[in-house]
């Protein structure tokens, strides 16, 4: 199996989408292409960049069960209404009993990988698809194989990844469930795997996608355990549904009342918030968390602060952590809850470094009141930890 990769475009948006269309013509034209649609920005991108050059294209979204919900809608509902011809496989029955109390993060990932190659696999064979399009970006390529994407050739064989990937192993920071898997097509191709998520941004707007969707924010590919801490269950996924789709609302609120939109481009030229979410875990403190060192993964217990809000000097001690892997600022509790909750927003250009987001303290505890309403939820932090020397995700 081949991969294409359009390496090195000009970046502009009217300029790029040009060589993206000639790209896809070039190796789709006149092929049936199988789309994984996630909803997110960069597989929605790849669609359309699809639709733009009028390849033949089956769009399909996978439903794990493990999805976020968006002010109270699935992300399912959200993605018919936003592409309507999208086909939507539900494989919650077969996907949740193999996820269910598994804790270790990097099996998570590889419990993804194998759930989307599987479905993807019997697509393409059921409906006789000649290529797979997918949504894998710039950070995706660096991440996984430990290389800059010009140090990719345009197309390469699976055999040439692996080897390029050993022979950079010191640069490996984590699995992706799009990269380094064969299918039976005749290769892949990713239209949008040389851009940034500002990037990806700025060619949707060019697009005229509606602003929900230009801002929508990352999500990763193992979905919502990536924010559960610790082993998965069907109680704490539902729990983690409610309260991500609180934090990640109120946040969204608050941005849209200041700016008169829910993301914005800071001094740093950063997009801020470029990420924000909940995480759970029934006693974070005595959890080990994902820490980045030297480009490495890392698995650490966090530091718990309590005391007076100080931004700049918990950040700066954050930045600095040694034998823990990330700092948690304390903001309330409830004795008789059973989930810990940590609210994360950060700031980034690109996902490879991230700054702590500077959410108002009346933003915060207005957040803490309202988790607080459910009774289930006992610790509440604010992780004020940057990447470095933490990981955006907790997986």
């Amino acid at each position: 199996m081949l991969n294409h990769r359009l390496i090195n475009p000009p970046k502009k948006p009217k300029k790029f989408v040009k060589s993206a269309i000639q790209f896809l013509q070039k190796f789709a034209s006149d092929k049936k292409v199988f789309c994984a649609l996630s909803g997110g920005i960069d597989s929605s991108a790849a669609y359309l960049l699809l639709k733009e050059a009028n390849i033949n294209t089956i769009p399909v979204f996978i439903d794990h069960g493990l999805m976020r919900i968006i002010k109270g809608i699935e992300e399912r509902e959200y993605i018919k209404k936003l592409f309507p011809d999208v086909v939507i496989l539900d494989i919650r029955d077969t996907f949740l009993p193999k996820i269910i109390g598994e804790r270790d993060a990097e099996k998570k990932r590889h419990l993804f990988k194998d759930a989307y190659s599987d479905t993807i696999s019997r697509v393409i064979k059921e409906e006789k698809c000649d290529l797979l399009a997918d949504g894998t970006i710039l950070p995706d390529i660096e991440e996984s194989f430990g290389v800059k994407i010009t140090d990719l050739k345009e197309t390469m064989t699976l055999e040439e990844e692996i080897a390029l990937k050993d022979a950079n192993i010191t640069g490996f920071v984590k699995s992706q469930h799009n990269v380094e898997i064969e299918y039976e097509v005749e290769a892949t191709i990713q239209p949008v795997a040389s851009l940034t998520k500002h990037e990806v941004r700025d060619v949707l707007a060019y697009l005229k996608m509606p602003e929900d969707l230009v801002f929508r924010k990352a999500f990763p590919g193992p979905a919502l355990s990536a924010r559960i801490i610790g082993p998965v269950s069907m109680e704490n996924l539902e729990f983690e549904k409610k309260v991500h789709d609180l934090v990640e609302s109120h946040v969204e609120d608050y941005y849209k009342s200041k700016y008169g939109k829910t993301m914005i481009i800071n001094d740093k030229e950063e997009q801020e918030p470029f990420q924000v979410f909940a995480a759970v875990s029934e006693n974070i403190k005595n959890q080990e968390v994902t820490g980045l060192l030297e480009g490495r993964r890392t698995y650490e217990l966090p530091s718990i602060e309590k005391g007076e809000w100080d931004y700049d000097k918990l950040v700066e001690k954050a930045s600095k952590i040694k034998g823990f892997a990330r700092v948690l600022y304390e903001l309330g509790n409830n004795s008789s809850g059973k989930y810990d909750v940590i609210i994360r927003s950060i700031n980034s250009r690109d996902a490879r470094t991230a700054s702590v987001t500077r959410l108002p303290l009346e933003l915060l505890d207005k957040l803490k009141l309202q988790l607080l309403e459910n009774p289930k939820t006992k610790n509440i932090y604010f992780d004020v930890t940057p990447k470095p020397p933490a990981t955006i995700e907790y997986v």
